[in-house]
């Protein structure tokens, strides 16, 4: 049974939803200010430093925990739709990951549609990615993580480096990862009343027509749950029970498994979408990124 704290928190932001939903809808600078005012003011753990830093082009910056194992490093990318968010709102999750992992983390800031489409957003990760490696980054000790629109684009950005013949992370773990800009997956309608953060495609439909333009979303760098799973990197999903984005990960899970690679699947009974952005509040949140990082720990 989720946590009175889990509770608390989801019936507030059902509250925010069904306010937002009796008026007109916002426009981007309104959703975005709204996005960064829940999040950006979560308080991060002590004795975590925070530094930014050009990644190859690409604002970002080093969190960094005060105990760090060998040169184990984690490379974050934030949700978000691909056009809301930024360092600021995930600065609170990304911290906590840091601190559990015993990791340095490079939170990417890449550049968000509709000022900037797809390929904008793979092409700011693989410029991090290489940055990183040619700045002393090992990719045997390096993971990749990410949320939502992070999450899938963890997977397009693993399949990118596959398809380039480039080094690829020791590992990946995306969470509640958006792999699917189609709308395909039955969870998109049979749970839309189920998770409080997302309220199935009408909710997404205009991050898409913003991010994918004139590109097919059924593009597998857009929507990787239609590209090949041979030769990833292992892997680690995570996703709630309750997110209409369900089958974003089952999907790539059964596309992993059929392509013989190393997947683990860790469904979280009775969560919403991305409920890691919870940290601070709910312990279903700080339990989340603890599974998350020992999982990176193990492989990096």
């Amino acid at each position: 049974m989720p946590s009175d704290a889990y509770n608390a928190a989801v019936a507030a932001i059902k509250e925010q939803m069904q306010k937002a939903n009796a008026g007109p809808p916002p426009d981007l600078e309104t959703t975005r200010a709204g996005f960064e005012a829940s999040y950006s003011s979560r308080p991060i753990p002590d004795r975590v430093s925070v530094t930014p830093v050009d990644a190859g082009g690409v604002p970002a910056e080093w969190v960094t925990p005060p105990e760090v194992e060998g040169n184990r490093t984690i490379i974050y990318l934030h949700g978000g739709g691909y056009v809301v968010g930024n360092l600021n709102t995930h600065r609170h999750v990304v911290s906590r990951l840091a601190v559990e992992a015993k990791a340095r983390l490079l939170n990417v800031d890449y550049r968000l549609a509709p000022e900037n489409p797809y390929p904008a957003a793979l092409d700011d990760a693989m410029a991090a990615w290489q940055w990183h490696l040619a700045n002393g980054g090992e990719a045997a000790h390096t993971a990749i993580s990410g949320d939502s629109a992070g999450g899938g684009l963890t997977i397009a950005l693993c399949m990118k480096l596959r398809d380039e013949g480039l080094e690829q992370p020791a590992c990946a773990a995306p969470i509640s990862p958006w792999t699917d800009l189609t709308f395909s997956g039955d969870s998109m309608t049979e749970r839309a009343e189920r998770d409080p953060m997302l309220s199935g495609g009408d909710a997404l439909h205009g991050m898409v027509m913003a991010y994918a333009q004139s590109v097919d979303a059924a593009d597998p760098y857009i929507s990787p749950v239609f590209g090949k799973f041979e030769d990833l990197p292992p892997m680690m999903i995570q996703v709630g029970t309750e997110e209409v984005l369900y089958d974003d990960s089952t999907r790539v899970v059964e596309g992993i498994e059929s392509a013989s690679g190393s997947v683990e699947f860790r469904p979280w009974q009775d969560m919403m979408h991305v409920w890691h952005l919870l940290a601070g509040v709910a312990p279903e949140a700080e339990e989340g990124i603890a599974e998350l990082a020992a999982y990176i720990s193990e492989r990096t």
